[in-house]
């Protein structure tokens, strides 16, 4: 939801700018997932408003033992203001912003069939020269595109499957 991305934006930055001036940008990213992960599971996430909720052992739950307290005051933090069910929220915008530092981008590419490496190193490639960062590219198999690729790099999406032109097809035909 557009909304909990708009709330956590503001902890992912200070929790960016607190790991980057720290030399810990990779160690929080690892926490924040792993945290992030069970925040996602339904049995945690009916603990954050449950009314007789116990930050202290949710808090020592969601950093984990090997926590710097940099990470400890951050998870208190959102916990004092009851957020933590934005944690899932947090990772992406920390990834985000943490890439954008880096001046890198990961990038999902979805085919009907999996692409040979010369095919992959191509759209790395074109995708590299068209936003001018260095890019991840991780491949996904969805045989409903018929042919063709998808193509996710943060907001942008190219997609040249034959299931979206066939879509837009039956649009025209129908209007």
């Amino acid at each position: 939801m557009a909304e909990y991305v708009t709330l956590a934006r503001p902890y992912a930055k200070a929790a960016f700018d607190f790991a980057k001036e720290a030399g810990l940008v990779d160690s929080w990213m690892q926490q924040l997932t792993v945290s992030a992960g069970l925040a996602s599971l339904s049995e945690v996430a009916q603990s954050f408003s449950a009314p007789d909720k116990d930050n202290k052992q949710l808090i020592e739950m969601l950093s984990g033992v090997d926590a710097d307290k940099g990470y400890e005051n951050f998870i208190q933090l959102m916990a004092d203001n009851d957020r933590l069910a934005l944690l899932p929220d947090v990772v992406g915008v920390f990834k985000y912003i943490s890439e954008q530092d880096a001046k890198a981008l990961s990038a999902d590419v979805y085919t009907a069939e999996e692409l040979n490496q010369e095919q992959l190193n191509k759209i790395t490639a074109s995708l590299s020269k068209r936003t001018g960062k260095t890019v991840n590219l991780t491949q996904h198999t969805d045989e409903s595109l018929l042919s063709g690729a998808r193509i996710v790099a943060g907001d942008l999406v190219i997609d040249g499957s034959l299931k979206a032109k066939l879509e837009k097809l039956k649009t025209e035909l129908l209007n």
